[in-house]
């Protein structure tokens, strides 16, 4: 009996181990802590006179990025991107989070804000827009370090 309950403890133990490693890479979307001791990278966007004003650090990758966005128009916005396709992305706005894969962006009422967490995986240009305001557009930059 001893050694069967052994066997058992160890058969746990495994499977919990292995649901730690698993979700290690979960945890900067669902708050408890940073990958690898990195902390976050940080892009603010300010949305004003139906404009989207940008303000980032240079961008690495596989790093965990939040988008911070303020709406300081006095009506409805969208930010939207292609480039939360098929990431892990964890939503923040008005008290509610959402998070999981295929969220495309957050609608924002005015004086209102929202954080958007992922991890960028591949260098690239990344387009933002206002699917209500089709002329507003902005972007993200990241570069690879081989392109620099």
């Amino acid at each position: 009996m001893t050694e069967r309950m052994g066997t058992v403890r160890h058969a746990v133990c495994g499977l919990v181990r292995a649901a730690l490693i698993g979700c290690a890479g979960l945890a900067p979307l669902l708050g408890g802590g940073d990958a690898g001791g990195q902390g976050e990278q940080v892009v603010e966007v300010t949305i004003k006179e139906y404009t989207f004003v940008t303000r980032q650090v240079p961008l690495q990758l596989n790093v965990p990025t939040v988008i911070e966005i303020r709406n300081e128009d006095a009506v409805r916005h969208d930010f939207g991107s292609r480039m939360f396709d098929g990431a892990l992305t964890r939503v923040e706005s008005g008290g509610v989070v959402s998070y999981g894969r295929g969220i495309g962006g957050v609608f924002l009422d005015p004086a209102r804000s929202a954080s958007i967490r992922f991890t960028i995986e591949r260098p690239g240009r990344y387009e933002f827009r206002c699917s209500l305001h089709t002329n507003m557009k902005g972007e993200i930059l990241l570069m690879s370090v081989g392109a620099v």
